[in-house]
Parts: structure tokens; sequence; C-alpha cells
């Protein structure tokens, strides 16, 4: 058993010394839980969003299957005392691989009743962890499969333990009025903020998330997942917000209320006009960032919330350079796409060159630092 946050700081000293709205348009199919892939991180073996998993090895609705799998699992004993530090999760690295997991809110919590799809969780344990959470949201409607699967695995590439709940995003932001952050506000906490949604605190993303970490550490004690709950709430100074289109808004708005690590919103925010984007919130704008395409049909609405926010930077093409691209918050790619909505996030829409993605600097830059 290692912390992660150790393993990662004699990672890199170990390297220093020498070694409307749109849906959010990328991935959304679920695979199979506690999965084993080859290839690192970075890679996109599959070159499909879509691509089913191999070697499944745990089951999500069995959580003794995990236990007893010999793939990361440790005892209760173990799990215990690796739990509620302050210096990061403990996890079990002794069999090296990519754990992917499928559940939906109602299995991790029976009082949950709505946006009932299936819900993905990631850690790859192939890479040093970094001892933070990333909370990523799916676009708008009523997804299936929340998040993506190739997304999730980027992340987890990244060194970040991965989660992606369903949340309530079918409501339509234009019928929010001009009080759009009170829908996205209600949809996180599950507490009345706007009169068009009626969320409970089980439904709400800040329960599940708790919830879903609760679960995963039983599914996955090795992961040590119970680390970022405190006091039934999410470790929100070790988590990176995080999302797609109606997800990157929500996002935007969650960071104003919470105190994150980071803000990192992929095709969005718009809420064009919206008085939130003026706020001041918790969460130092110089932890904001956004990404935009110019192929997506909000592009220009994208760019004006990044000046509303006072995102640092000016708007700045990725396009053939290398990070930290300026310091700008503010990035923005014409690379050849279909869809440049979906572009942003890794998936069939985002370009690809020589087996990696093309966006892969931009999102290590957005998601870690340069």
């Amino acid at each position: 058993m290692v912390r992660a946050r150790d393993w990662f700081s004699l990672f890199v000293v170990s390297a220093a010394c020498g070694g409307g709205e749109a849906s959010d348009g990328g991935d959304s199919s679920g695979t199979s839980v506690g999965m084993s892939t080859s290839g690192g991180p970075g890679t996109n073996p599959t070159t499909t969003d879509d691509a089913t998993a191999t070697s499944p090895t745990t089951s999500a609705t069995d959580p003794t299957v995990a236990d007893s799998s010999g793939s990361g699992g440790s005892s209760d004993d173990e799990s215990s005392s690796s739990t509620g530090g302050d210096d990061g999760p403990m996890v079990d690295v002794s069999d090296p691989q990519l754990y992917a997991f499928m559940f939906t809110a109602a299995d991790a919590d029976p009082e949950a009743t709505e946006a009932l799809g299936v819900q993905l969780a990631y850690l790859d344990t192939r890479v040093p962890p970094r001892g933070e959470l990333a909370v990523y949201l799916h676009g708008a409607g009523e997804p299936g499969t929340c998040g993506g699967t190739t997304m999730g695995e980027v992340l987890a590439g990244m060194g970040f333990h991965v989660i992606m709940p369903c949340y309530r995003s079918e409501y339509g932001v234009g019928n929010c009025g001009d009080d759009i952050a009170g829908c996205r506000l209600e949809a996180f906490e599950g507490v009345d903020h706007h009169a068009l949604i009626d969320v409970t605190p089980s439904n709400s993303i800040e329960r599940r998330v708790v919830r879903g970490l609760e679960y995963l550490q039983q599914m996955h004690p090795g992961g040590d997942w119970q680390w970022f709950v405190e006091a039934d709430l999410p470790r929100w100074d070790a988590a990176v917000i995080s999302g797609i289109s109606h997800g990157a808004s929500s996002s935007g708005v969650i960071g104003q209320v919470r105190a994150v690590e980071r803000v990192v919103m992929l095709s969005g925010p718009l809420d064009s006009g919206q008085a939130w984007l003026l706020d001041v919130g918790v969460t130092p704008i110089d932890r904001y960032f956004g990404f935009t395409h110019t192929g997506d049909d909000q592009h220009a609405g994208h760019l004006q919330s990044f000046e509303d926010l006072g995102l640092p930077g000016a708007p700045t093409v990725v396009d053939g350079m290398a990070p930290p691209y300026g310091g700008s918050h503010r990035l923005v790619s014409s690379a050849p796409t279909d869809n440049g909505h979906g572009s942003t996030q890794a998936g069939s829409s985002s370009p690809e060159m020589d087996g990696q993605w093309v966006f892969m600097p931009g999102w290590e830059t957005m998601y870690v630092g340069a």
C-alpha cells in the first residue's frame, strides 16, 4: 500500500532527477467493471469511444467479488487503517491495472429515485495516483450512461480517482429564466433554489458523489475511495469539478459555492448574460479553465462567458502550440473534427494523431498543470 500523494511526489522527484444547449456529443457507452486494459495513459488503443471492455474481473452489483478478486482489493482491516488521513488516499498498487466500475445511483443509495442511468468510475494503478478526485459531469438530457468511458480512462491515466455521476439535466436551462444558476445549484445540492425543478438530496450531484465513493469503497477497498468523503461531504479541496456542455456550466457554478482544486469546463460555459458569470466565488478564478472549439455553434457564447468570468489570459489557440499556452486559461481549437461541440472531451469526435489524442497536452494543462 502506498499513500497517493506521497507516491506522486516521489515519482515527480525521481523523474526530475533522471529519470439552447446541446448534449455532450461525446462517448457515453458503458463497458464492464474492474477491467484491466493494456496501453499507457494518453493512448487511444481502440480509436473509438464506444469500444467494449476486455478482461472483466469484478462485478459492480456484488461488492464481495471485488473484495476477493485479487485485483487490488484489500482486507477490511487494511482499508480501515488507510482511510481518513490528511495526506491522501492509501492506494494498493500491487497489481497495476485500470479499474473501471459501472453502477446506478440506486445501487449506491436506495433513496435515489431519479436520473438512474449508469454511473462510471475509474482508477488506473499503472500510473502514480495523484490523491485527487475528478468529478466529471455529463451534458444535457437523460443519458443511459453518464459521462464517457474514453474521457474517464484519460483522466484516470493522469492519476485521478474518477467518478461520473448521473444527475438532473433534462429540464432545459432556457426554462430557468434569468436564474439558470438556481436550477444548476438545486441539481447540485438538492436544496430548493428554483421553482422549475424539485431535486431531493439523494438525487443531487453532491450526495451522489458521496454515496458513489462509499459504494466504490465496498467494491474496491484497495482504491481507498472513502478518503474523499469527510463529514458526509466530498473533500472538494482535493477535487477537480469538470464537465462538458451543460456539465461545464454546472461545474462553473459549483466552483463558486465549493472551494475546489480546479474547475475545468469543456465546450462551456454558456449561460450567456446570466448574473452568476459575474459573481466572485469561493474558488479563485485562476483555478478555472475553459476549452472551446471554433466549429461549435456555441463558440461565440463560450468566449463571452470566458470574458464575463474573467478567466486569466486571452483566447489562445492550442493547435500547433506547446503548453502552457502563454498561461491562458481560455483555450481554443480549430482542429479538424466532425463535431466541434463534442470534440473537447476524449471520444470519437476528438482528433487524434499517431494513436495519441491531439488535445492531450491541453487536457493535462487544464486538469493538472503545465
